[in-house]
């Protein structure tokens, strides 16, 4: 791709001068004829490197115009090469302006060489500069994983989700997974970008209900040095690390209102801009979302937006519970045994008899994750070769086992808090709402059962 170079100068033979020598050298030219436009150009477009001039017609001699558009241009991106020139020019100048931020300068008459030299010097810092930076957000943020991921599907209920997922996968269509927690939604989101044209490009996942509604924009759009209090350095957000890729956007229905207004316009315009910053950047992106709530209802009650859920859920596929795919849990039970007897070092393990029918009865209401765990656990615990029904740790589920009428109050409440954390993902002030309990009393019986619970 030819460098993009924006022109700041105000004298239209100098303009013209620098774009027959910079075009004929393979450089793509935007000029502007003085600070205001410069600034206008750089907010709708991105540039590998600016040439621009310290005096302008308002002020011929002093730099004031030019020092100030600097500071205007590094503020909008901070990672733009910018090189000033001026037929003014002096040693002072020149090192005033390069405290402020300047790459480097250029005196007029300039030297053609120099020049040319000079800016591609900047047009490679900038772009070491960028993928540095963009990197750099990546190790820290982005989770991505080689090949496709393997899928244990042997049950016919699965049938119609592994279809569904093979014919929407190659499309760039926004795919909403929904089911009960533990479902595996995030390996089936993993599996259908992989199984798509954007395999190359990265898959980033974000749980929507694990920051707080004052960082959402931040991590998802970026934000720019000293947009707030801690933003010590500009830092990438989720949608451009996703660019030509695919956003994962886990736990869909724990956002607010206003949350879901931001993300509707990025999804209608394709268009992101960092905290701080006003620079519209372009993001071709595919959202996979995931949710274990019903949204339908969510959108009936006014607490989803109609309009986001049309957006997200071009296809909708419904991953089933484990208890509803039986034939997959001795497969899955054996595939996690292998991976962390090997990841524990010790190979040669097995499933009593008893345990195998352990696990074939088991309700799992924490479904793939929680057979996961009750695996794991048996790895570590486990002394000999088989691994016991002790050893899994599995407990007897209320709702799942005993009719109503066999159960005790203190069971019953039980199984009504768990059914409501579940329904809203844990949100406790929502599940406090929908039993007719304060936050506070939902806490307290939370505590007193042993619960689990988000904040």
């Amino acid at each position: 791709m030819r460098p993009r170079v924006l022109i700041a100068d105000d004298q239209p033979d100098v303009v013209e001068a620098l774009r027959l020598l910079l075009v004929s050298a393979g450089f793509d030219l935007r000029a502007a004829r003085g600070p205001r436009e410069a600034l206008a150009r750089v907010r709708q477009d991105e540039f590998d490197a600016a040439l621009i001039d310290l005096n302008y017609t308002r002020d011929t001699t002093s730099g004031r115009e030019g020092m100030d558009l600097l500071a205007k241009l590094r503020d909008l991106d901070a990672t733009l090469p910018v090189v000033v020139m001026t037929a003014w020019g002096s040693v002072e100048g020149a090192v005033r302006a390069m405290r402020r931020g300047a790459r480097d300068y250029i005196e007029k008459p300039w030297d053609n060489n120099r020049l040319l030299a000079t800016l591609t010097t900047q047009v490679e810092f900038g772009r070491a500069l960028r993928r540095s930076q963009k990197l750099e957000t990546e190790n820290e943020r982005l989770r991505r994983r080689r090949g496709l991921p393997r899928l244990i599907a042997r049950s016919p209920a699965m049938d119609p989700v592994l279809q569904m997922m093979e014919r929407a996968a190659p499309s760039d269509a926004n795919i909403l997974l929904t089911g009960e927690h533990g479902t595996g939604k995030e390996v089936a989101a993993q599996w259908v970008h992989a199984a798509s044209g954007r395999r190359e490009a990265p898959v980033v996942t974000v749980n929507m209900g694990g920051f707080a509604e004052g960082v959402f924009e931040s991590e998802l759009f970026g934000h720019v040095k000293g947009a707030f209090t801690d933003a010590r350095t500009d830092r990438v957000g989720c949608f451009e690390l996703a660019h030509r890729g695919t956003l994962f956007l886990d736990e869909i229905a724990n956002t607010s209102l206003k949350v879901q207004a931001t993300l509707l316009r990025v999804l209608e315009s394709g268009e992101i801009r960092r905290v701080g910053s006003s620079v519209l950047r372009r993001c071709d992106v595919r959202v996979l979302s995931a949710t274990n709530a019903n949204l339908e209802e969510a959108v009936a009650e006014g607490r989803f937006r109609e309009d986001l859920l049309y957006r997200l859920n071009t296809v909708e596929i419904r991953l089933p519970p484990l208890r509803d795919r039986k034939e997959d849990i001795p497969v899955l039970a054996a595939h996690f045994l292998n991976r962390y007897s090997t990841r524990y070092g010790r190979p040669g393990l097995h499933f009593s008899d008893e345990a195998s029918r352990a696990l074939l009865r088991h309700p799992w209401p924490g479904n793939v994750r929680e057979l996961l765990q009750s695996v794991e656990r048996a790895v570590v615990l486990s002394r000999g070769a088989e691994i016991g029904v002790a050893h899994l740790g599995l407990k007897r589920s209320a709702a799942g086992q005993r009719a109503l009428e066999e159960l005790t109050l203190g069971e019953v409440e039980r199984t009504l808090i768990e059914r409501a954390l579940e329904r809203f993902g844990g949100n406790v002030t929502r599940a406090a709402g929908k039993l007719g309990l304060s936050r506070s009393a939902l806490y307290r019986r939370i505590e007193r059962h042993g619960i689990g619970a988000k904040p």
